[in-house]
């Protein structure tokens, strides 16, 4: 111990305090790097980007695209804009914290349509986007654009975000299956103007367990939402009002639930899964012979089924009923600017070019991803005119136009997270009721069980304050 002792009084002061230091030497030298480190930067700070504008994107395709136009408007004015490609989750999460701090907000930023809505509540002048409605009046660009596409992203008056797509909903289906079957009746798929049309003269190719008639996801309210669109309900109405157990709504559960509910032999609707290899790998072995098919299916069914080539084609979807309406909408991403923007006016100004610039453009876009721009005047370009063989040669542009005008509304807001969710769970449990008990009383489960779920929401929507009453 005598020794130890002098051994560290022999070492001197400065190791006795480190050896007195509760938590050892490595915090202090952490400590010492990080103090060298804050005092490097302060001297030489780091220098930030110099863009004139930011603008966050969560797709791919959209980036690359919106990297060349920017490259575009530097040369035209001398501006620069600086692309971000931000992971789909991620955008909505950075931009809500950035909106709330005040800090780092992007000039312009991409929103997928489900989410549009939660940026929007509050008073409005205390939203984080600019009313864009001056802009699209000054430039005459109002009249270029389908009214019902702007509906997702309009609150009050104010038109928040300017929409990349459209996205009528159509019937993609096997042609070499069904064609010769109903040439053999006399019939082709255009004669089938209802679904009751569809499934009655398309009844006897149905084969349990092996075939079935249309592919209909029922663990979620993606086909849902779709019918019911098109059946003239929506989750949220014009005003904010929550409709998602309206008589509409109830109608439209009630008559999807057993065409995948039903026993082996009477239901003819089935899924393998909407978004993962299942659902191709079902669509190439003819496991349904139909799939609901908004315009951006088309070109990852072109991606990832290949085997399909020739084989498949695109019809306007049945009616619900006898004159109804014959598409539906699924998704969409709107384009805003934010309230914070450091210049409005250019950051207009690039919005312009890269939404309602040149057909052209739009053009090369439209071979890429089959998706409608909505601006009118873009469709004149060749590209919405070409014969698509993996299609049999039909021309799919000319049809997505033709359905454009006729697309429904679809009305965002803040709580459609929330109402998903709930729709969602109200989906399963009516699937459970009517596998279990049939069709006796499944009219009183949904009313009942759709209600539920909307109480839910609505006491949710009560907590909010009234500042959007009346909408």
């Amino acid at each position: 111990m005598q020794a130890e002792k002098d051994d560290n009084t022999a070492q001197g002061p400065l190791r006795r305090w480190l050896d007195d230091m509760p938590l050892g030497l490595a915090p202090l030298l952490i400590a010492c790097m990080g103090l060298i480190a804050g005092l490097y930067l302060l001297v030489n700070p780091v220098r930030g980007g110099h863009a004139d504008l930011s603008m966050w994107v969560f797709g791919p395709l959209h980036a690359d695209a919106y990297q060349t136009a920017a490259d575009g408007f530097a040369k035209m004015t001398g501006r620069t804009v600086d692309v971000q490609l931000i992971n789909y989750n991620a955008v909505n999460q950075k931009l809500r914290s950035a909106l709330w701090a005040a800090v780092n907000i992007p000039d312009l930023v991409e929103i997928e349509k489900s989410a549009a809505g939660g940026f929007f509540r509050g008073p409005l002048d205390k939203v984080g986007f600019l009313d864009l409605k001056p802009f699209l009046e000054r430039d005459g660009i109002l009249d270029r654009i389908p009214a019902n596409a702007l509906a997702a992203y309009t609150d009050r008056g104010a038109i928040f975000g300017v929409p990349h797509d459209i996205h009528p909903v159509m019937l993609a289906y096997r042609a070499d299956i069904v064609d010769s079957y109903l040439a053999r009746r006399g019939l082709r798929m255009a004669d089938l103007a209802t679904w009751d049309d569809y499934f009655r003269e398309l009844h006897d190719l149905l084969v349990p367990d092996q075939r079935y008639l249309l592919q209909i996801e029922y663990g979620d309210a993606w086909a849902f939402q779709i019918f019911l669109m098109q059946r003239g309900g929506g989750i949220f109405g014009p005003r904010g009002e929550l409709r998602m157990d309206d008589e509409v709504a109830v109608g439209t559960m009630t008559w999807m639930i057993p065409l995948v509910a039903e026993a082996e032999g009477r239901k003819v609707a089935e899924s393998l899964g909407n978004w993962d290899p299942s659902f191709y790998r079902g669509f190439i072995e003819g496991f349904y012979i139909a799939a609901l098919c908004p315009d951006w299916r088309t070109s990852q069914l072109e991606a990832f089924a290949g085997e399909l080539s020739g084989k498949l084609r695109l019809v306007p979807l049945p009616a619900p009923a006898p004159g109804g309406l014959r598409t539906s909408q699924m998704g969409g991403t709107m384009l805003g600017i934010a309230r914070s923007a450091k210049d409005p006016g250019l950051a207009w100004q690039f919005a312009r070019q890269i939404y309602y610039g040149s057909p052209t453009q739009h053009g090369r876009l439209f071979r890429i991803t089959n998706i409608l721009t909505p601006d009118r005047r873009a469709w004149g370009d060749p590209a919405y005119h070409e014969a698509r063989p993996y299609w049999g040669n039909q021309v799919l542009g000319e049809q997505f136009i033709a359905l454009a005008d006729e697309v429904p509304p679809f009305y965002s807001s803040g709580f459609l997270p929330v109402a998903q969710a709930k729709l969602n769970e109200a989906i399963v449990a009516c699937y459970s009721q009517y596998r279990s008990h049939g069709a006796e009383g499944f009219e009183a489960f949904v009313r009942q069980r759709l209600k539920s779920a909307a109480d839910h929401v609505r006491r949710q929507m009560q907590r909010e304050p009234d500042w959007d009453a009346g909408r």
